[in-house]
């Protein structure tokens, strides 16, 4: 799955036409002789038209009872390739979200839980670094 985010911090979902409809990250499966970042790239560009441009490894969703691994990436896409589409026979819609719809897969909200929790975390560690005050002036 792709986590992207635009300028904002806003992260890209896209609801699927299928089953119940429900918003998730990009992604799918990857296919024999498919390595992971090249099935990534595949379906970021069939799901939302986007052109990926780094691919970092962030997490894995464990799911045994369902026989599934879900790998999370971090994706950047090319600048270029910004205007997004989505295929009618796949994806019923796309947009950039700042919270998570009620009517998300598990996985897209274990990885949003997970993400949110790290932003959280590290805004958290930079607020609390110690400040250097400022060396008093002679007046």
């Amino acid at each position: 799955m792709a986590w992207i985010e635009d300028d904002k911090g806003s992260v890209l979902l896209v609801r699927q036409v299928v089953g119940q409809r429900l918003w998730t990250l990009p992604g799918g499966k990857v296919k024999r002789n498919e390595s992971l970042k090249a099935a990534l790239k595949r379906e970021v560009r069939e799901e939302t038209g986007l052109e990926t441009n780094a691919i970092a490894f962030q997490q894995m969703y464990d799911r045994p009872k369902r026989g599934a691994v879900t790998v999370l990436f971090k994706v950047s896409v090319k600048r270029h390739s910004a205007r997004m589409h989505f295929p009618a026979r796949e994806i019923a819609d796309i947009g950039f979200f700042d919270r998570l719809p009620s009517n998300a897969t598990p996985s897209a909200k274990f990885f949003w839980k997970s993400e949110s929790s790290h932003r959280l975390h590290w805004t958290e560690r930079l607020w609390a670094r110690p400040r250097i005050a400022p060396k008093a002036t002679k007046t």
